[in-house]
């Protein structure tokens, strides 16, 4: 099975070339960390006797919802070294900014998935334990493990329905995957529900609840030195001029939220609101720029000189600044959800006690979602990106009356809050049960 799994991993490879090589020129993707992605680790990843665990976390979102735990296990066993893997440039720019407190040049790309390479990164490393960060199924490194008696621990496992139609599909092999874990921890019910339909053996099954839920104080105090210095670069950003704070905007949502900030200042009392995007992509930072130009608004970007007077729309072109630049939000809109692209996390708006406004596609996060709309939690508009005009429409009107409505703007906010107080506790419980195997096998 896993001979088969390599030699179409490889083929996958070949097909894929052009779309590489495109990628690396336009975007200056994949070739960071290339040799990385190839086995070959620095010497400062090199194994030197010390018990080491191994996290894998793909992307910021990933990065970001970890970091409680490794600082919980980093107090119970100060002596294991902590490494760190990502498979996008983002997600290694914010481990190498937030772990390094655990070491000097701990973080390194994400092995491709061949029997060989991940030999010689399990060789290089000789990790303790490898703990995967939500659910990415790597068959060849999963199993190489398990032939060192390497304990695979999933934790924050996550099955989204698109997923799961699809992996429904490859039980057979799935099952044998899942032999190799050591245990299986899943965000809820459903995502534990789909993933033994998967094949995975129920005594490796076990809910322990959504990490990215739990409230990081230390969290807190990051971001509120990022804050300090976002108002140093920004000018003063909270004033008593409303801000609308768009969070991972992809392509198609910018001019969409240019046309709703126009329609917001043409309201009485409304003409000063200002605008702050953060697009989810580095490399769109320079067409967002170009875009708000277009529009006829000048930008203030976060890496420039500060401007002598106020733009009235804020370009965040950083990476890891978001939650910092929540803190600042009269209203936060989560992007991702106007188009297609499934949305991206409303918890960190959350955490700053911000109401939250979002499209219709939330996939990614469809139970978080859920549990925040029954709470009257979130607001959410209906239309979908082939209208437009209605998007532009139901996100003006949404906006609007909450500017306009002090006490339910507060209100929205608060209860935002209330279901992440409420759901605290994952992380204590997911560090007991990786504590418990941690010390089963050192």
């Amino acid at each position: 099975m896993y001979l088969l799994y390599s030699i179409l991993m490889v083929s996958w490879g070949i097909l894929l070339i052009p779309i590489f090589l495109y990628n690396a020129w336009r975007h200056h993707k994949y070739l960071p960390g290339l040799a990385q992605r190839l086995g070959r680790l620095p010497e400062s990843l090199c194994s030197r006797g010390t018990p080491t665990i191994w996290f894998h976390c793909c992307s910021v979102g990933e990065t970001l919802s970890v970091q409680p735990l490794t600082h919980l296990l980093h107090q119970r066993f100060p002596q294991a070294r902590m490494v760190f893997s990502t498979i996008t440039n983002t997600g290694q720019s914010i481990a190498r900014q937030r772990f390094s407190v655990y070491g000097e040049a701990n973080t390194f790309f994400f092995p491709i998935d061949l029997a060989s390479v991940a030999k010689r990164v399990l060789d290089h490393i000789q990790p303790a334990m490898i703990i995967i960060i939500d659910t990415e199924i790597w068959p060849n490194v999963v199993h190489q493990a398990w032939k060192r008696r390497i304990p695979v621990v999933l934790v924050n496992g996550r099955i989204s329905a698109t997923s799961f139609r699809y992996y429904r599909l490859a039980r057979p092999v799935l099952r044998r995957v899942f032999q190799n874990y050591r245990i299986l921890l899943m965000k809820s019910d459903e995502d534990a529900r789909r993933i033994l339909q998967m094949g995975a053996p129920p005594d490796r099954v076990l809910v322990t609840g959504n990490l990215k839920y739990d409230l990081d104080m230390g969290r807190r105090e990051v971001t509120a030195a990022m804050a300090e210095s976002l108002e140093e670069e920004l000018g003063p950003v909270a004033t008593d001029a409303p801000l609308i704070v768009a969070g991972s905007t992809h392509p198609g949502e910018e001019d969409i939220l240019m046309e709703v900030l126009r329609r917001i200042q043409n309201v009485p009392g409304l003409e000063h609101t200002r605008l702050l995007l953060a697009p989810r992509h580095p490399e769109r930072f320079d067409e967002v720029a170009a875009l708000v130009h277009s529009a006829g608004y000048a930008v203030q970007r976060r890496t420039r000189k500060k401007a002598e007077a106020r733009a009235p729309v804020l370009l965040l072109d950083t990476i890891g600044e978001l939650a910092a630049a929540y803190r600042f939000a009269t209203i936060a809109f989560v992007g991702g959800t106007l188009v297609r692209r499934g949305g991206h996390s409303i918890l960190e708006p959350a955490l700053y006690a911000k109401p939250i406004v979002i499209g219709p596609s939330t996939e990614n996060f469809s139970q978080v979602v859920e549990e925040f709309l029954q709470k009257d939690a979130v607001q959410q508009i209906t239309a979908t990106e082939e209208s437009r005009g209605a998007q532009v429409r139901q996100l003006s009107d949404t906006i609007i009356r909450l500017l306009q409505d002090r006490a339910a703007c507060a209100a929205l906010g608060k209860a935002a809050y209330s279901v992440l107080e409420s759901n605290s506790g994952a992380t204590h419980r997911t560090m007991e049960r990786i504590a418990e195997i941690y010390e089963e096998h050192r």
